[in-house]
């Protein structure tokens, strides 16, 4: 994997955000003129029900964007925004939310468009950003938490080769309410790892050229 021309190794610190072709979409880095596409599915409470987002708001949507604008700058991997090919326009995120430098691991979180359910859009997008977290040779782990009865979300980490590792009880207020939240991890050197990583999805869209 270390060989991979995918990407470039960056003495001090991660890569600029690429565009990543994830086969019939792109991860591109998010702009403040998204702000619109995702305050509009974000407000589509099947997409928000079972997770930790607070009430959707054009406010949420821009801080989403900012702090994803923020993290990139300062050399910490982030967000990406899942754009279409055929408008460019932003139908999720995918992407890093925390990030530990000593420790080497990494924060995944994820949304999508209820439109787009159902096609695997949002595996290639997580096979597409692991492939980079452990290219990139600073995440040797990747965590995410997901709430006990987001099943759907659940079963898509799973087939990403996700192993659940615990739950924690009460572990974050959704909406005034307290949850239960399974946490699931992935190592470097996890075999499921490098099965998961399916060499057709991750390739980087040099800068200039249209998708």
């Amino acid at each position: 994997m270390e060989n991979s021309p995918m990407v470039e190794q960056v003495s001090g610190g991660l890569l600029d955000p690429p565009r990543i072709d994830i086969g019939g979409a792109y991860l591109r880095p998010l702009r403040l003129d998204d702000v619109d596409a995702i305050h509009a599915y974000l407000r589509d409470p099947r997409v928000t029900e079972l997770t930790s987002f607070p009430v959707v708001s054009l406010a949420l949507a821009e801080a989403i964007i900012n702090r994803s604008l923020t993290r990139w700058a300062a050399g910490e991997p982030s967000r990406w925004g899942i754009a279409l090919p055929h408008d460019d326009q932003i139908v999720g995120t995918c992407g890093f939310v925390d990030w530990s430098r000593d420790h080497r691991w990494a924060d995944l979180a994820y949304d999508l468009s209820v439109a787009q359910w159902g096609q695997g859009l949002m595996k290639r997008a997580i096979t597409a950003a692991l492939r980079w977290a452990f290219q990139c040779h600073q995440i040797d782990r990747v965590q995410a938490f997901v709430r006990v009865d987001n099943e759907r979300s659940a079963r898509l980490l799973e087939r990403c080769g996700f192993t659940r590792e615990g739950c924690l009880r009460d572990y974050r207020v959704c909406r005034g309410r307290r949850y239960d939240f399974s946490i699931y991890g992935l190592l470097r050197s996890d075999a499921k790892a490098t099965e998961s990583l399916a060499p057709e999805i991750g390739h980087i869209i040099p800068p200039g050229r249209n998708t």
